[in-house]
């Protein structure tokens, strides 16, 4: 009898789960950034972009973080200020924002060869780069693989030299799986993705500023990570499947690149921004002053200002 009181409150539990995750599906559409909105089909699955600016005008990719809730909506105070001297191209990454959100397994390779094959294809043409946190590391094999695609770079926050640089190991084999089950993983995921759990994570991690984490900016996330199947993306970040060590490949990168890091952050810290500069001799730093993770957020006029005269230096116009 204790037996079946126990598989009974069981399945009353997943049940309950179940009917919690059906709830919570779909809370609204993603945020947008203005432009004008385009798809690109990327090995047989649907991406989406957004792009403003003159044509013929030198083209500028945005490639925002990895994280719940991840999408251009990351560069709203950039994009369509970059535009007015640049063709700007804000792609959401698969698994994310407005893009398809397929049940797949994700790794660091995914990144890199989404955005090789997005400035080949759809760019045509050397273009410079912002990429912000873990996926300024993940693009750095493309910009080796595939030097003549990209003209200059900027780095925001990036991890690779101290941070996220160690593969995921048995317990995130583990993690990943409880993610991806139908019910749990859910619910798992769904336990981040509350807005409580947004607001510690702009609050404690991505800001600086508490006043910039307005309920305006928590709902826009707390759609986007809604969205059906976009917990699939995530889950590979929290389990490590997308760490990626730079300390064999950032030497190799012919780029002059500006790292953008805000004085304040603390996952990676500032600290680690000198590794970037020492171990490659094209690398100049940037710090923002009252910015954490978010400097092109939170500092978004300063941002903008020296990333277009590091763009346009030596530019004939």
């Amino acid at each position: 009898m204790a037996l079946l009181r126990g598989a009974a409150a069981a399945v009353g539990v997943v049940g309950g789960l179940a009917v919690f995750n059906r709830a919570l599906a779909k809370v609204g559409e993603p945020a947008r950034i203005g432009g004008e909105e385009r798809r690109y089909y990327w090995r047989g699955w649907k991406l989406a972009y957004r792009v403003a600016g003159e044509v013929g005008a030198p083209p500028v990719l945005l490639v925002h973080g990895v994280y719940a809730g991840a999408s251009s909506y990351e560069f709203r105070k950039n994009f369509l200020e970059l535009s007015k001297d640049f063709r700007v191209y804000a792609l959401d990454l698969l698994g994310c924002g407005l893009s398809e959100r397929p049940r797949r397994s994700y790794g660091s390779e995914d990144v890199s060869a989404q955005v090789e094959d997005f400035a080949r294809q759809e760019i045509g043409a050397a273009a410079n780069l912002i990429a912000s946190s873990l996926s300024a590391a993940l693009v750095v094999p493309a910009a080796i693989r595939s030097p003549r695609l990209f003209r200059k770079l900027v780095l925001i926050c990036p991890t690779g030299l101290g941070s996220l640089d160690r593969p995921s190991g048995g317990l995130g084999d583990a993690i990943y799986g409880l993610f991806r089950t139908p019910i749990l993983g859910d619910s798992l995921y769904n336990a981040i993705v509350s807005r409580r759990g947004i607001r510690y994570y702009l609050g404690g991690m991505a800001y600086h500023n508490p006043n910039l984490l307005t309920e305006h900016t928590i709902e826009d996330y707390y759609r986007t990570s809604h969205q059906p199947g976009a917990r699939y993306f995530p889950a590979a970040f929290v389990s490590g499947k997308l760490n990626l060590g730079l300390s064999d490949l950032w030497s190799r990168v012919p780029h002059k690149s500006l790292i953008a890091w805000g004085q304040e952050a603390r996952t990676p810290p500032v600290s680690q921004a000198h590794r970037f500069t020492r171990t490659n001799p094209r690398a100049e730093l940037k710090v923002f002053r009252d910015a954490a993770l978010l400097p092109h957020d939170e500092r978004a006029e300063t941002f903008n200002a020296e990333t277009k005269k590091f763009f346009l230096a030596g530019v004939r116009r």
